[in-house]
């Protein structure tokens, strides 16, 4: 069984976040997720009219904020699944992220996934904030989270954490049916310790399916260690995606189209390295840690897309016809994954293919659901 989920709207108007919601809701997906985002993966020197056509009238640093759209999507629909893909807890106290996420669980009538990574740096360091020990900031966070949705009427609440202290707290607003799933974004090896100990889900990217079946089996480990089965974590993986009814249309927008190749720099170095390459954004780099796009000029950031292997856009991203993302995605499941979240690249590289890349996700969507 495998169920298909989708990046939702990020920009205006905010009516396209309802609309596309229910559209979602009726061609069968399972879910709709919404990035955590202050600034984009993109560098805006190069988000113009001769790059992406008519995308270039909005920046590619426009995101509504994550909790009040996922609000705005559960207004239009009554059975879908709405996530957060990802938020963290440095912008956001885990007692805000607790309240918040309960109260969307009262909006959403129990639909709503809390899902969470260490951050990005793109998102910390410019705004004034410390980027820092993330992953134990993170299983922190955590603590607090289920410590306070765990909390009893008219119970204080102490937490003396190296990050988060609270002295005299509580949290009473009850759950409409239940608390919400907590979904870990990451699959490094700490990662994967806190999946196991902590989550209701998973939702690592970037990840071959051979790569993902090796990290199921550390999650599986780890599971053991904690005295917890491997079936009480839903497997999901979010995968970039380049589709279209010709395979030769998507090998022609890795090859032309900059977008494409500039979403290739958020892999990591390894990733170049292992094709025998060096990143060109230097040795050792890593997106999550390493990147600010919005501090990369233009020449800058077209030599470095110029860089960039053919071969590493291939590894980067889930592509083909409706036939060949099917087969990858068979690879997945076969390795244990249960949900695939898609961001759809396609009509970045073309904004032309929004309509039609789209269609060929609905088809995508309609096979496994008869499959299921």
């Amino acid at each position: 069984m495998l169920r298909i989920g989708v990046v939702g709207p990020t920009f205006p108007p905010i009516e396209n976040i309802a609309r596309v919601a229910k559209r979602v809701e009726e061609k069968g997906y399972d879910s709709l997720w919404f990035p955590d985002h202050l600034m984009g993966w993109f560098p805006q020197s190069i988000w113009t009219s001769d790059i992406v056509g008519i995308l270039a009238v909005y920046s590619p640093h426009t995101f509504f904020e994550t909790t009040l759209s996922i609000a705005v999507a559960s207004s239009s629909t009554q059975r879908i699944r709405i996530g957060s893909a990802v938020t963290e807890a440095i912008r956001h106290h885990p007692a805000m992220l607790a309240q918040s996420y309960a109260t969307l669980e009262h909006i959403t009538n129990s639909r709503v996934i809390l899902g969470i990574g260490a951050g990005e740096l793109e998102n910390v360091e410019p705004y004034g904030l410390k980027y820092e020990k993330v992953v134990s900031r993170l299983e922190e966070a955590l603590k607090v989270i289920k410590l306070l949705w765990s909390a009893k009427r008219d119970e204080l609440i102490s937490f003396d954490g190296k990050f988060f202290k609270l002295r005299d707290a509580v949290f009473e607003l009850p759950p409409l049916k239940r608390r919400p799933p907590i979904w870990i974004g990451g699959s490094g090896e700490r990662m994967c310790k806190i999946t196991a100990k902590y989550a209701d889900g998973w939702l690592p990217t970037g990840l071959t399916s051979q790569e993902y079946g090796e990290k199921m089996k550390v999650i599986e480990e780890e599971c053991s260690k904690n005295g917890r089965e491997i079936d009480e974590i839903e497997k999901g993986i979010f995968l970039n995606l380049i589709v279209d009814e010709k395979r030769e249309e998507c090998l022609r927008l890795m090859m032309e189209s900059p977008l494409i190749k500039a979403g290739a720099l958020l892999a990591p170095s390894s990733l170049y390295e292992k094709l025998g390459y060096e990143h060109p954004l230097g040795r050792n780099f890593y997106p999550l840690t390493d990147y600010v796009p919005a501090r990369y000029s233009r020449r800058e950031a077209l030599e470095a897309i110029e860089k960039v292997p053919f071969e590493v856009v291939q590894e980067s991203f889930v592509w083909g016809n409706v036939e060949d993302v099917i087969d990858t995605l068979d690879k997945y499941r076969k390795h244990g994954a249960q949900t695939a979240v898609f961001w759809n690249f396609t009509f970045l590289g073309d904004a032309t293919k929004l309509k039609s890349s789209y269609s060929c996700l609905d088809k995508i969507v309609n096979y496994f659901m008869e499959q299921n």
